[in-house]
């Protein structure tokens, strides 16, 4: 995904947080980490594109690439919070329950990491007398809950979930990513001087002329119903992302069959295909769960570290 759509999802994950029908038992952690954050908003553009500009680990971090794979004796897949679009899309694909290959990657070990490096910062911050040379910011920790959104939402992009490539030649990869750029653009007023958003009287992006697929987005989140649970069986973020990751890597393949490759498909070919015919109705569903899952594990770090304080 590129620069301004990891910035949306990150504020909308926020808001998500602050609209949704949160349940009881982490309610108010949800309403003090909306109100925590609405100090740091202004940093999401730069924070959430820290991995692509500075870190630049997209090689390993930023994928995991799964393969269809007969010899294999790995075909389990994980079950997922039942409001996934992704993850029911996915139960009716054809590659369901079927053995495959991780070729490469450390996406959802990378998600992890960050998810703990957050808890250990808020802790440090709790712990550390005010001034402390060693205590981490505010900003700095506000600024690592947004890297962590960028992998995250990396996750739900079906391509990079597929070890089949798609980002040379034409770049199906990069088109996709640039489409979805194309329309949180417009559909949202931008200082790009200053890199970050105007807000609404909510503190929220500011909607200019918003398009169809941004405003179906914003209205199925609207709808749907908050899970806090990682889903059955799951039990941390890395269990949680790398279920997102099997099932992004199905959805891959109900997009782009599987007789395709960079080798020999090109765009006007791509744009014969359902995953173009369709492409607002997968990118509302991609978008939405991403958002969701933002949401998902930024709140399971901030109630692991609010349920610290009270030991």
């Amino acid at each position: 995904m590129k620069k301004y759509t990891h910035a949306w999802l990150a504020l909308m994950a926020i808001k998500r947080l602050q609209y949704a029908n949160i349940p009881e038992k982490v309610k108010n952690d949800a309403t003090s980490l909306v109100k925590w954050f609405k100090n740091y908003r202004d940093f999401v553009i730069s924070g959430s594109w820290y991995p692509d500009e500075v870190f630049k680990d997209m090689a390993t971090s930023h994928i995991i690439k799964y393969r269809p794979d007969e010899k294999s004796t790995d075909h389990s897949f994980r079950t997922m919070p039942k409001t996934l679009r992704c993850y029911q899309m996915g139960l009716e694909s054809a590659l369901y329950d079927t053995p495959f290959t991780i070729e490469t990657g450390n996406l959802a070990d990378r998600c992890e990491s960050f998810a703990h490096s957050i808890i250990d910062s808020l802790k440090m911050l709790e712990t550390e007398d005010k001034g402390s040379p060693i205590s981490p910011s505010c900003n700095h920790i506000a600024t690592r809950f947004f890297i962590l959104s960028h992998y995250i939402a990396d996750c739900h992009m079906p391509l990079h979930c597929d070890a089949r490539a798609f980002s040379s030649d034409d770049n199906i990869h990069g088109f996709i990513e640039s489409e979805w750029d194309k329309q949180v653009s417009k559909s949202y007023s931008i200082d790009k001087d200053n890199e970050r958003f105007f807000y609404d009287p909510e503190g929220y992006p500011l909607k200019s002329d918003i398009t169809e697929l941004m405003k179906a987005v914003e209205d199925e989140l609207a709808s749907r119903e908050f899970i806090f649970d990682w889903g059955t069986g799951n039990n941390n973020t890395w269990d949680y992302m790398s279920g997102v990751s099997q099932y992004s890597y199905l959805l891959a393949y109900t997009m782009i069959p599987r007789q395709y490759d960079n080798t020999n498909l090109t765009k006007a070919g791509f744009k014969e295909l359902d995953a173009w015919k369709k492409f607002d109705e997968y990118s509302k569903d991609i978008l939405a769960d991403a958002i969701e899952s933002i949401s998902r594990v930024w709140l399971h770090a901030w109630v692991r570290y609010r349920d610290w304080t009270k030991d």
